[in-house]
């Protein structure tokens, strides 16, 4: 996977999926599922690349990191 810009991931507890989420502020529609946060990190990042991917392929921006993010 390439390397990512430094976003803001958020996590939290879904008690509805048992899992954790992990969410990015800079693209609120994706999110990541997990039975750790680590791996839904990884599935966050994976929805992200993908994101990118499509961006990039259309010719549009991609949103930049917010200020003082780390990802």
């Amino acid at each position: 996977m390439p390397e990512l810009p430094p976003y803001s991931y958020r996590m939290s507890w879904s008690e509805g999926d048992g899992e954790c989420v992990a969410t990015c502020d800079e693209m609120p529609g994706l999110s990541g599922l997990g039975p750790t946060p680590a791996r839904a990190t990884h599935e966050l990042e994976v929805a992200i690349a993908a994101w990118l991917d499509y961006l990039a392929s259309r010719g549009l921006p991609a949103p930049p990191p917010a200020s003082g993010s780390s990802g």
